[in-house]
C-alpha cells in the first residue's frame, strides 16, 4: 500500500506540470511561425488591380522581380538587381477587407495582407483600388 503522502505530491507535480504546458502552449506565437512560413525565395508571377483591374506580368512589364524572406529581412531585386532590403515583421492586424488578417510590416511602408497558398504567396496592398501580387516559391 503506498503511503499517502506520495499519492498527494504525485497529483500536485501533475497540476503543476499540466498548467506549466498550457502557459507554454498558450505563449507560442502564430505571427511568428508564420513569419518563418515567408523564409525563401519567392518568384513574382503576377500583379493585378488598380481602378482599371489591370493585369501585370513578368512578360509584359520585361521585368522579374524575386523577394527574398529570411532572418526578418525582406529582400527585393528586380531584373536580378538589389532594390531593397528591409527588417520585417509579421502582426495580426484589422483587413480593409474584413476580418484580421496577417500582414507584412516594413517601417515608412504600407501593410501588406499575406496568404500562402501551397508554393503560392499572395500579397495585397491594404488600400483601396490597389494591387495583389501573386509569387511562386523558388527555394
Amino acid at each position: 500500500m503506498k503511503p499517502k503522502f506520495n499519492n498527494v505530491k504525485t497529483k500536485k507535480m501533475k497540476k503543476v506540470a499540466y498548467v506549466f504546458i498550457t502557459l507554454l502552449l498558450l505563449s507560442c506565437n502564430s505571427d511568428e511561425s508564420a513569419e518563418n512560413l515567408l523564409n525563401g525565395k519567392w518568384n513574382w508571377v503576377s500583379s493585378s488591380g488598380g481602378i482599371v483591374g489591370k493585369t501585370m506580368t513578368p512578360a509584359s512589364e520585361n521585368k522579374t522581380i524575386v523577394l527574398e524572406f529570411y532572418n526578418s529581412i525582406m529582400t527585393k531585386y528586380e531584373n536580378g538587381n538589389l532594390v531593397s532590403e528591409d527588417p520585417f515583421s509579421v502582426e495580426t492586424r484589422e483587413s480593409i477587407m474584413g476580418g484580421e488578417r496577417k500582414m507584412i510590416i516594413i517601417d515608412n511602408s504600407e501593410a501588406q495582407s499575406f496568404e500562402i497558398i501551397g508554393k503560392k504567396l499572395y500579397l495585397s496592398d491594404e488600400c483601396y483600388d490597389c494591387y495583389q501580387y501573386e509569387y511562386e516559391l523558388i527555394k
